[in-house]
């Protein structure tokens, strides 16, 4: 009898423990959940509309279909392009796939940056896609002596960290060949990269 009766207490006493257990499981899911959210890896193409530039997909799930953004089943996405908009010159981005950056400007080829151009101080993430980087272009046109014709601009671009970093990017926009039209879409232009040094020497020398 005494057998018996230690054995409905232990019976009791687990029920009662998976009780609570339940509980408290319960009572942290919602909590949970949220943070597992946050934590979902988002692919978000860079080539998207410029109405779906600016929008939190964790927060507005209901555009991700219509901008095509799709969620990722895991975390170690090294390659996913990652993409900041600059404000100058418009709709020109920095592109980031896992240690490479290029540059992408309207209408032209992508412009790899290589590592003595690398930019210091520049964010790739999610919370930094919806911020526009404020750099400032300086643009020069001019002729050298010979009559050729010189079409330079000069990109400071501002790290996100303190204190800031002014990184410089310098290019050459290429003359464009044929017409308006003879020119197809895979004529398109590719900017010319070019040393900083370079450009503030021609500038100094022939722009007035």
């Amino acid at each position: 009898m005494k057998v018996c009766i230690y054995i409905a207490v232990v019976a009791l006493f687990l029920v009662a423990c998976g009780s609570s257990s339940n509980k408290v499981s319960a009572n942290h899911h919602p909590s949970g959940k949220k943070e597992r959210e946050r934590d979902e890896t988002l692919y978000i193409p860079v080539d998207m509309p410029e109405i779906c530039q600016n929008i939190d997909f964790y927060a507005n799930k209901n555009m991700r279909k219509e901008c095509g953004v799709k969620s990722m089943r895991y975390q170690a996405y090294y390659n996913m392009p990652m993409q900041r908009y600059l404000i100058n010159p418009k709709q020109s981005s920095l592109v980031k796939t896992g240690d490479k950056i290029e540059i992408r400007f309207p209408n032209t080829f992508p412009v790899a940056l290589d590592v003595t151009t690398r930019l210091q101080g520049v964010q790739f993430s999610e919370d930094k896609r919806l911020v526009k980087i404020e750099n400032t272009m300086d643009y020069k046109e001019f002729y050298d002596e010979k009559k050729e014709r010189f079409k330079l601009f000069k990109l400071k671009i501002p790290s996100d960290t303190q204190p800031v970093i002014e990184n410089e990017l310098c290019f050459k926009v290429p003359e464009l060949k044929g017409s308006d039209r003879t020119r197809s879409p895979a004529m398109t232009v590719k900017m010319e990269f070019m040393t900083c040094d370079s450009l503030d020497v021609l500038v100094r020398k022939y722009a007035k």
